[in-house]
């Protein structure tokens, strides 16, 4: 735990913050568990930090370098709509809970829900409609594990809904399935977080990059 903080301090006076972020992203699940068992601080140049007000820093460097690439290579079909809602329906929100603040930090409202029944009545009971969906591919359900419950959810979606943007976030065992998501009604599948907001980046502009 020592190293890894100590770590963190070191990476935090590199000249290339970006940089920095990007493996402090890939510690965060360790920082989680320093988190747990104690709180401390970081060591910021001449600013001492908490590791919350650290987080929600690097949430924010590394949402704003998504903005960016994003606003490089969003088709110009999508200029005139903008993300404000999005469901992410997951049997374990934790896992994405980076990705979520990200989008958060972008300006989009993000309503999580933990299986198939759940998103899908947040999806009925919507006073304002969801831009697009995320969804993983397998997860437990209220009968057991389902490990098609990603395609299950796109068929229910499909019908009801046939235009909201549908896409599947998961592990290599979602990738090799890209053409039955496909089939079932999906707009894509990814196990890329940069590749998710590409995705979601051509369905519309992220509020916080809309004119």
């Amino acid at each position: 735990m020592q190293d890894a903080a100590e770590l963190i301090r070191a990476l935090t006076g590199l000249a290339w913050p970006a940089f920095a972020a990007w493996v402090v992203w890939k510690l965060l699940p360790e920082i989680r568990d320093i988190v747990k068992n104690r709180a401390f601080s970081l060591k910021v140049g001449n600013n001492e930090l908490t590791v919350q007000q650290f987080t929600d820093q690097v949430v924010e460097t590394t949402a704003e370098l998504q903005r960016q690439v994003t606003a490089q290579t969003e088709p110009a079909g999508s200029a005139q709509r903008v993300l404000r809602r999005i469901l992410w329906v997951d049997d374990a929100p934790s896992n994405n809970a980076y990705q979520a603040a990200q989008l958060q930090a972008m300006g989009v409202e993000v309503v999580q829900a933990e299986s198939t029944d759940e998103g899908f009545k947040a999806l009925r009971r919507a006073q304002r409609p969801f831009d697009a969906v995320i969804s993983d591919m397998g997860r437990a359900e209220a009968d057991g594990f389902n490990p098609d419950a990603g395609l299950a959810l796109i068929r229910k979606i499909r019908e009801a809904d046939a235009t909201t943007p549908v896409f599947v976030y998961g592990g290599s065992g979602a990738m090799a399935r890209r053409d039955q998501v496909a089939a079932a009604g999906g707009n894509g599948v990814t196990q890329s977080p940069t590749e998710l907001f590409a995705l979601l980046g051509e369905v519309g502009r992220f509020p916080r990059t809309a004119t």
